[in-house]
């Protein structure tokens, strides 16, 4: 959707109907969190818990004899060929749950699964990935940043993402949990496994190999792996498909991620985030790596005009949170770039922008087709 405003541009995409991620969540509470959770920034916290190889073997509601092997689910990014991920099934069959099934997590924990009757994300792209696969039939809850699809937003929370307790958790007696390393704090998760609840942390890497590797990783853990080569598959040749990456030669829009939520978290995205790689699929040059930045940033206004983006992007609910346009321009630097003195703005619901999910080949396209536009209308 385009707004023409006074100041110029702001191209709104909205990629959900439930929302942005963290919606009814005071600022205060959810700023540092959702910042942090979009780059992937606290795995540090799984891997020191376990240098090497560890057991949660969990009974969770099925008696059959043990799998015969065990999946990896932190793949390289060289692709799904050493996941252990069977192929994807023949067009028009429809996989059944393989169970019990054993997985070595992120953490390099291995973790056996013996029931997906009752599965709770504790993200909201794991649980947009859970339902994409067809499985959003045995999610019995999901937290407060699953915000699409619909089905997945309607269902009964459990908390934020980063800020969860076990009590809401534990309630709904869920047979399996699925988490990628932003789900905390490490108190609630230690409790967790602790319970004997199968928790399994999902590889969430922040590159273009990134949806694949988490969808496989999803179905791995839930039995269905063919079900998971057939989405991640059609996911990665999509975006291949929508990839316009150096077609506009020496004259692509320079472009930076800003994060806000009001005053209490104004930040500058940089490599560890998914919009790295998005901004330069989509035909942009990411220049945060020109003020070095890398994880989460607070916003320098003397780097910021230095680098002088010809476009900002945020999330919607950021964009309100500083009460639209003209408070975005009053944080100290933006107004002073050519993004920021011709109004170019382009906003994206959150959990598609920073999600790195099934839709990424839609928020690509999209992106690309704003990043067309801002260009035809003239840089400075």
């Amino acid at each position: 959707m385009l707004v023409l405003l006074s100041l110029g541009l702001v191209v709104a995409s909205c990629g959900s109907t439930g929302g942005d991620q963290d919606a009814g969540r005071p600022v205060e509470e959810t700023a540092s969190e959702e910042a942090r959770g979009s780059t992937g920034a606290d795995t540090e916290r799984h891997n020191e818990e376990s240098a090497s190889t560890t057991t949660r073997s969990v009974s969770a509601g099925n008696s059959e004899a043990a799998p015969d092997t065990t999946v990896a689910l932190a793949a390289p990014d060289t692709g799904a060929e050493e996941s252990g991920v069977a192929e994807a099934e023949p067009q028009g069959t429809v996989e059944e749950p393989h169970l019990p099934v054993t997985v070595v997590d992120e953490t390099a924990a291995s973790i056996t699964v013996e029931s997906i009757e009752r599965i709770i994300p504790l993200d909201g792209d794991i649980a947009e990935v859970v339902f994409a696969l067809g499985l959003g039939d045995r999610v019995v809850a999901t937290d407060l940043s699953a915000t699409y699809p619909p089905e997945a937003d309607s269902l009964p929370q459990i908390g934020y993402q980063g800020a969860l307790s076990t009590e809401p958790i534990a309630a709904f007696n869920p047979t399996v949990l699925l988490a990628t390393a932003l789900a905390g704090p490490p108190e609630t998760m230690d409790e967790l496994q602790r319970l004997g609840f199968p928790l399994i942390i999902i590889p969430n890497q922040p590159t273009s190999q990134g949806p694949g590797v988490k969808i496989r990783a999803v179905a791995a853990a839930l039995g269905i792996p063919s079900r998971g080569e057939a989405l991640a598959a059609e996911v990665e040749n999509a975006t291949a498909g929508a990839t316009v990456e150096g077609e506009c030669g020496e004259d692509c829009p320079r472009v930076l991620m800003v994060y806000v939520r009001g005053g209490a978290a104004q930040l500058v995205f940089g490599e560890s985030s998914p919009t790295r790689w998005l901004i330069e699929a989509a035909g942009g040059v990411d220049v945060s790596g020109e003020i070095g930045v890398v994880d989460p940033t607070p916003i320098s206004a003397e780097a910021i005009v230095s680098a002088a983006p010809d476009v900002l992007i945020t999330t919607e609910l950021g964009l309100e949170s500083v009460g639209g346009l003209d408070g975005l321009l009053e944080i100290p630097g933006l107004a002073g770039t050519p993004a920021g003195r011709e109004g170019r703005v382009l906003t994206y619901d959150a959990q598609l922008l920073l999600g790195n999910g099934p839709r990424v080949a839609d928020l690509l396209i999209q992106l690309a087709n704003d990043l067309k536009t801002v260009s035809e209308t003239g840089k400075e």
